[in-house]
């Protein structure tokens, strides 16, 4: 069997493992994380390296739209994680963040079913709060509390795709956190984790990557998938002077 080549059997096996895993020791155990200390990111390495979250989180959900069938309700809720992402690049792009890659090797089997789908972005959604309480940390001990704050607006965003995908997933309670995993110190700490999405040459969450790399679909795509339409309030960044009137 190659490397793509996954049945029906193997993505029930490899959704119900991570499933157990997370059950017993919790999404950290499953990658063997502990709380990392290194050296301090600056805003740059920051910004690169959200801008290359988001642009794997936008084509992630672009990529289940297009290949998976959803209820109404849960096609609106798709289309707007996947704008809400879009939204995050956009603002990392405007204040400097480059995404280091946008061709991304998915877990094998995670587009096959709803089910697997949510166990997976589960995972994904975790490492992203985690990441972003993180930036959060440090923006605000580099000085700059408006970014600190934004960081916080997205990590409580990507905390309602968390809870999203773990009911798609079939978790009960889906809302099982009381605060959000602090995983990481600096947002760096969490390029280990996610290396296999982006280079395909090791496992994500124990499963074997894709041998293709998928593309981010670009602007245009993403915005011809919205269909014109918008599924979210405007965004109000902490750094835009409006937000605050009274400053």
């Amino acid at each position: 069997m190659s490397k793509n080549a996954i049945s029906r059997r193997d993505i029930l096996k490899y959704g119900a493992a991570i499933s157990a895993a997370a059950a017993t020791v919790g999404f950290p155990g499953i990658f063997g994380l502990g709380l990392a200390r290194a050296a301090d990111d600056d805003a740059a390495t920051i910004l690169n390296i959200a801008a290359t979250a988001e642009t794997f989180a936008t084509t992630h959900y672009y990529r289940a739209l297009e290949e998976l069938d959803f209820s109404e309700g849960e096609k609106k809720y798709m289309l707007a994680a996947m704008e809400s992402e879009f939204i995050h690049l956009s603002f990392l792009n405007a204040n400097g963040g480059k995404a280091l890659t946008e061709e991304f090797y998915f877990p094998q089997g995670t587009f096959a079913d709803k089910k697997m789908l949510g166990t997976v972005t589960a995972v994904a959604e975790t490492v992203f709060v985690a990441a972003y309480l993180a930036a959060t940390r440090r923006f605000a001990e580099l000085g700059s509390p408006l970014l600190s704050m934004v960081a916080s607006q997205v990590a409580v965003v990507e905390g309602q795709h968390l809870l999203f995908m773990r009911g798609l997933a079939g978790n009960s309670p889906a809302n099982n956190l009381a605060l959000g995993d602090p995983l990481f110190y600096n947002v760096s700490d969490a390029v280990p984790v996610i290396s296999g999405l982006l280079d395909g040459k090791s496992q994500v969450a124990g499963i074997d990557t894709e041998t293709s790399a998928y593309k981010y679909p670009g602007a245009d795509a993403v915005k011809k998938m919205l269909g014109g339409a918008s599924y979210l309030e405007a965004p109000k960044p902490a750094t835009d002077p409006a937000t605050f009137p009274k400053m």
